[in-house]
């Protein structure tokens, strides 16, 4: 059990990490949603803006579960990398259908990635919760 929460602990780690490296230098600066505007600018569309913001979002968690694949993977938890990310797409966005399962020793690294999965997609409904709020504010 300590193996698998030391296991899972680390992942946590490099998830909230990842998320917050993702979010501040790449999602919002490619989002251009908090750029200065100057006077000659013409503010880019929301639409547009909106729909870069949430398809990068989906990325960077797209780049979360490949992480926790990728480590299921090398530590031979399953089989190979594309049952990894099915069950880590699968346990990240709480879905778990139960169809491929970890063996029993390993059987706490899904819910605490579905635990970090909630944390990590409620980080990114606040980032659009608030560009939308910024976008109507400026109008």
């Amino acid at each position: 059990m300590i193996q698998q929460l030391v296991f899972a602990i680390a992942l946590t780690g490099a998830t909230v990490a990842l998320h917050a490296i993702g979010t501040v230098y790449i999602v919002i600066p490619a989002a251009r949603l908090w750029n200065e505007k100057s006077k000659s600018q013409t503010p880019p569309r929301p639409i547009w803006v909106l729909t870069r913001l949430v398809s990068f979002l989906l990325v960077l968690h797209l780049a979360e579960m490949a992480v926790w694949a990728a480590a299921f993977t090398v530590a031979g938890i399953l089989p190979d990398f594309e049952t990894s990310l099915y069950f880590s797409l699968k346990s990240y966005t709480t879905v778990g259908y139960g169809d491929v399962l970890p063996p029993e020793r390993w059987r706490l690294v899904g819910p605490i990635e579905a635990a970090v999965g909630v944390l990590m997609l409620g980080w990114s409904t606040s980032i659009i919760v608030a560009a939308v709020g910024r976008i109507y504010n400026s109008r």
